[in-house]
């Protein structure tokens, strides 16, 4: 019977129980691709990352929702940034973690604040009316706020700028619709819905998982590929946001989103590392 060890951290937390919770494996050496399923599946996270050797990089993560593997998502990103700094007890405040989607270049600030450097933002038209998406969104075509665009700095994600906080508040999507009209490249239904009011965004971030709707408490690739919308549609730069997710869902994460003048895309927030625990296979 093999033990491995894992790291139990909240990531965007501004207090030790809020933000998106997170399980990062130190050693998953040797573990195949259904059995890297099937632990998510039996942690029932939003995603668990598993760590491994990297020749250019610090560590190499793989990411899995209890569903299926992801090339890149925000929050494991960065918190298994936080485990990794913490195992090998470096001093500096830089490391790199590499992901399917690349190599991530990401640093510590005080207060255990992780940021990342977003990969360049690509883009697809998304080819609905406002008729059609603010059905599916549940919604009113007066609801929506600007033009809706798939965007990828690393999964690709349809984004939906609303035109208040109290759309993003009332928007009630089906998983059924979701999966037939706004799957992404690789066929999975990612929704963003936000609003900025100056310096704050209020945002949402719908998901499928095994045919039910899902939300998440805090999405670093959404905040990531909303700093790519937004240059997309020439925001005056740079741009320093506070994104707030999770009110709707009793969990609130606190993210940063910054675009410099020289369009690099950048996310951060809160690690707090909750214990360790062992999983005997």
């Amino acid at each position: 019977m093999a033990i491995y060890r894992y790291h139990l951290v909240n990531v965007f937390a501004e207090t030790a129980l809020s933000g998106n919770a997170l399980a990062v494996f130190e050693d998953a050496q040797g573990l195949d691709d259904a059995t890297l399923l099937a632990i998510a599946r039996q942690l029932n996270l939003p995603e668990v990352s598993f760590l491994f050797e990297a020749e250019q990089a610090h560590a190499r993560i793989r990411i899995f929702t209890p569903a299926y593997e992801m090339p890149f998502a925000g929050h494991p990103t960065l918190g298994s940034a936080h485990v990794v700094a913490r195992l090998r007890q470096l001093d500096g405040t830089r490391l790199n973690i590499e992901t399917a989607a690349g190599v991530i270049p990401l640093w510590r600030s005080k207060h255990d604040v992780w940021t990342f450097q977003a990969k360049t933002p690509t883009y697809r038209a998304c080819e609905l009316s406002n008729e059609q998406l603010a059905a599916i969104l549940g919604l009113a075509p007066a609801d929506l706020g600007g033009t809706a665009l798939f965007v990828n700095t690393g999964t690709e994600q349809l984004v939906v700028p609303l035109a208040s906080r109290d759309a993003v508040l009332r928007c009630t999507p089906k998983a059924h619709v979701l999966d037939e009209f706004v799957p992404n490249r690789e066929g999975r239904a990612q929704v963003c819905v936000w609003h900025r009011d100056e310096v704050l965004v209020n945002l949402r971030f719908f998901y499928t998982d095994r045919g039910a709707l899902a939300e998440d408490h805090g999405t670093g690739s959404a905040c990531a590929n909303l700093g790519g919308w937004l240059l997309a549609n020439g925001a005056p730069r740079p741009i320093n946001l506070d994104v707030r997710q999770g009110h709707t869902i009793k969990r609130i994460s606190h993210l940063k989103l910054e675009v410099n003048l020289q369009r690099q895309i950048f996310v951060g927030g809160r690690v707090v590392h909750l214990g360790t625990g062992n999983l005997s296979l």
